[in-house]
């Protein structure tokens, strides 16, 4: 049962000490606005779900929940990357039938 407790106690002193995640908010945020503009209607649904899981990481790093806003941050940049890419597929789809329908 100590053991239990010395690793219960543990435990929260590493939850404790985590420092804020203010580099991954950063790319969160600068990964979301890139997207932001290059996006528009190519990929709606990706951009909608970085940008919830940046103002919920935001609101998380508020509330000094450090590792659940870093958890966030870094979905929020994976979605928006994923965002941008789909977007420049998109684009890049569009130019090449264009191309080959001679428009």
């Amino acid at each position: 049962m100590k053991r239990i407790a010395l690793a219960f106690v543990a435990a929260l002193a590493a939850c404790a000490t985590t420092d804020p995640p203010q580099t991954e908010l950063s790319a969160a945020r600068e990964m979301v606005a890139q997207a932001r503009a290059a996006a528009g209607p190519e990929a709606p649904l990706e951009l909608a779900a970085a940008q919830g899981k940046l103002a919920r990481a935001e609101s998380a790093m508020q509330r000094g929940h450090y590792e659940h806003a870093r958890l966030l941050a870094q979905q929020a940049e994976a979605d928006a990357k994923l965002a941008w890419s789909n977007a420049e597929k998109a684009r890049a789809t569009r130019a090449l039938n264009q191309e080959r329908s001679g428009t």
